[in-house]
């Protein structure tokens, strides 16, 4: 293997890493799960690395001190639960209808037409977050 061809896969390695970082950072922010619930701390200074550290763009690599390849399969694993969380997230939306459902009375049914679920903020805290918060923080 060239040397260029060698620094183009270790660019594109980073970028995969970096650009994981980043969603899953965004999805923690939005939750307010801190990092620390969901990484192992062997690999926590990893995610503060890439998420300070974005992919260069004047052709020179980044050099990571240490292994990441415990950092880049949490990376995978968070990720493939995200994903598979969608079916939990429908799953709690349904429960949180009936139990809304169950305990409104018809006075209330007949004056007010707003649903829990109209509510963004409300959908989020009492659906979305739970949810990630279960799936993805360590024990």
């Amino acid at each position: 293997m060239d040397k260029k061809l060698f620094i183009n896969q270790v660019d594109a390695l980073y970028a995969l890493a970096w650009s994981l970082t980043i969603n899953i950072s965004s999805l923690l922010d939005h939750t307010g799960i801190p990092a620390h619930r969901v990484f192992s701390d062997s690999v926590l200074d990893h995610f503060f690395f890439f998420i300070n550290n974005p992919p260069r763009e004047d052709g020179k690599i980044i050099l990571i001190k240490g292994d990441i390849r415990n950092y880049i399969d949490e990376l995978i694993l968070i990720n493939a639960k995200l994903i598979s969380s969608v079916d939990s997230v429908v799953i709690k939306s349904l429960a949180v209808n009936e139990m809304e459902v169950e305990k409104e009375s018809f006075i209330s049914k007949f004056f007010n037409n707003k649903k829990w679920s109209d509510s963004a903020t409300i959908r989020f805290d009492r659906v979305i977050c739970p949810v990630y918060e279960e799936i993805l923080c360590k024990n």
